[in-house]
This record gives structure tokens, sequence and C-alpha cells, in this order.
């Protein structure tokens, strides 16, 4: 239709213009405004859109992965309590029963520590039930002593003679186990078995701590998900670190130690229990429950943006896992039993590493500086 206020009309010889009604040049002017305010609305859509699913993502990965994975820290200590109270009789079927245990409890507690934010970071819980490495010295000299033993005096204690790796110390040594069983019989015995029965209740007071503080996750996740991109990035720097630490402070560290010769138990964390292998598959697989979680977690936000990078992630993530799985064995001994496989194994992790670093990052428009991890 032309503009100027002015009409077509058929059906002479010569076409005429004849004037427009009023009324209809104000019709067209309030459907030219609307129309424009439409317009706008809708250019605006995608980034509503992105800011409500980075906020439904956000809520969703607290009340749907970290709150499950606090309530399962909570069941597994109060397990690894009960069972300690059954040392006393001394037989090597009870403490494979409760090694088991305690290694189950150790892999959930580190399951939570892939989210060290709001609540679980605030209550301390995890500096103060999974240090090391522990002061062995010290908790020997607890065993050979006559200061009392209870609640209150463990909570009391410095971090380094408490908590999980101090019960793997009571748990765990190089000496076969029938031996390690037998400690645990007579007087001196009855003095261990105690020990291991405070420590483990000192964990179960810290997994209720973190698990009463964040409650059903409600409240959290709606604080977590209104801050928004700060949320996103703390989170983000949060996976970096995670496979980050696994990357120097397992492979890298341990293959040090075994190029230097100095491989002991004591300098591998989770050595005597035979853990390490485990706490970096926790660590890796956390990391990829936090990006994937059902198709609700972080993916979403990447896939929204990028479904090559998604695609490449979700890759990175599959090898790094698949590779550390096959390794088999604790780190140290498959360092020591097939060099060419543990370092592809620690390929892998480093490629993730850099495909959170990079590609992660750039693509949800993350701004945080991460901090590197040095294996020391």
């Amino acid at each position: 239709m032309p503009t100027g206020g002015k009409v077509r009309v058929f059906g002479d010889a010569k076409p005429r213009l004849a004037p427009v009604p009023p009324s209809l040049v104000k019709q067209m002017q309030r459907r030219s405004f609307v129309q424009a305010l439409l317009g706008g609305a809708v250019s605006a859509l995608p980034a509503c859109r992105k800011q409500d699913s980075r906020g439904e993502v956000l809520r969703t990965l607290v009340e749907q992965v970290v709150v499950p994975n606090t309530v399962a820290v909570a069941e597994s200590s109060h397990r690894l309590e009960r069972e300690t109270l059954s040392l006393v009789d001394a037989s090597v079927a009870t403490l494979r029963s409760v090694r088991g245990t305690w290694q189950a409890t150790l892999a959930s507690w580190k399951r939570l520590d892939a989210f060290r934010m709001g609540p679980i970071s605030e209550s301390n819980s995890l500096l103060r039930t999974m240090f090391w490495p522990v002061r062995t010295a010290g908790i020997d000299a607890l065993l050979q002593g006559a200061q009392a033993i209870d609640d209150a005096s463990i909570d009391a204690m410095g971090v380094d003679r408490r908590g999980l790796f101090a019960l793997e110390y009571l748990l765990f040594g190089e000496e076969p186990e029938e031996q390690t069983a037998a400690r645990f019989a007579g007087p001196s015995g009855e003095r261990r078995t105690h020990l291991a029965r405070a420590l483990a209740a000192n964990v179960t007071l810290y997994a209720d701590g973190v698990a009463r503080a964040l409650g059903d996750g409600r409240a959290f996740a709606e604080k977590f998900a209104e801050a928004g991109q700060d949320s996103l990035n703390r989170l983000v720097a949060q996976l970096v670190y995670t496979v980050e630490n696994v990357s120097a402070n397992r492979f890298a560290r341990t293959s040090r130690l075994v190029k230097n010769g100095a491989v002991r138990l004591t300098e591998i964390e989770g050595g005597a229990g035979r853990m390490s292998q485990q706490i970096a598959l926790t660590s890796l697989r956390a990391t990829e429950q936090l990006y994937v979680a059902g198709e609700r977690g972080l993916c979403r936000l990447v896939a929204a943006q990028s479904a090559s990078v998604d695609r490449a992630l979700r890759s990175a993530f599959s090898q790094a896992i698949g590779a550390v799985s096959n390794l088999g064995a604790p780190l140290e001994e498959a360092a020591q039993r097939d060099p060419a496989l543990f370092d592809a194994g620690a390929a892998t992790v480093k490629k993730l590493e850099r495909a959170l670093k990079v590609d992660l990052a750039s693509v949800l428009g993350v701004t945080a500086t991460f901090a590197s991890v040095d294996g020391d």
C-alpha cells in the first residue's frame, strides 16, 4: 500500500487517488507502533531465554546433584560409624568390611568435594574430614597415651590427627591384613577400636552438619540461581580446579615420585587404602555430572550456543574417564607397571582440563581467572 495518506482506486479508465479516511490513518499508525513494539520484544527473547535457562540450570544442579550427593555423604558416614564398632572382634572379615565402607565413604565425600560452594564450603566440613596428609606420629601418641578419647577431645584436635585419612592409618597398612586385624584385639586393641569409632563419629558430625546447613537445597538453589553469571563463573572455575587437581596432584605428582624412586604409600593420597585411582575417577565423574546432570546441567547452556563444543566436551569427559578406568589399579601401581598407559591416561585428563579452560569458559562467557594447581 502506498504511503502519504492516499490510496489507488481502480475501476475508472484512469486510476485516481482518493483521500485516506483519518480513522484508517490512525489505525495504520497504531498497527505500525504495535508491530515495532512486538519486534523489539521478539528481538529481546533470546537474551531472556538465556537468562532464564541459566538460572534453571544453576537451580537444577543444586537440587538434583548437590543435595543428593550431600545426603549420600551423611548416609555413608553413619554406616562407617556403625561398622567401626564391630572392629573389636579383630577378625579379618570385619576388617575387610570396614575397609570397604571406608572406601565408599571417602568416595562420597570426594564427590561432594567437586562443588565447593555455599554451605558445602562455609561449613568447613571438607577440610575437617579430608585433610591429608595426617600426622601419623600424633595418632600413634594418642594410641599409646592415656588421655581420654571421646567426641569432644577428637573435635578439639588439629585436622592432621582426625578425619577419614586418620581412619585410613588405623585400618590399612603395608603389613598383612591378619596383622592389622590383630591390632584391634586385647587391651591396646580396645583403645584402637575406641579411637576408630570416635574418628568415624566426628566424620558423621560434619556430614550431618553440612546436610543440615544445605537442607532441601531450595534456599541456596534460589540464591545460587539469582547470582547468575557470577555463579556460573565460580562453577566453571570449580570444574577446572577439580580436573586440574587430578592432572597435577594425581598424575603428574605420582609420575614424579615414580621417576624419583620415592613411591611410598604415605606419599600418595589414599595410597594405603588403595584409593588413588578411585579418587581420580570420582573427581572426574563428579565434574561430568555437573556438566551433564541428566541433560539439564551446563551442557544445556553450551549446546544452545555451540553443539560442536558440547560434543567435544562430552567426548573429552568420556575419553578421560575411560582412560583412567582402564588403568585397572591404583595410580602408583599403574605408573610402574605400564608407564605408557599411565601417560596416555594423564594426557586425556590434560586434554579435558584444556577444553574446560578454553572451550567451556569461552562459550559460557566466563571471565574468572583460574588459579593453577602446582601439584605440591
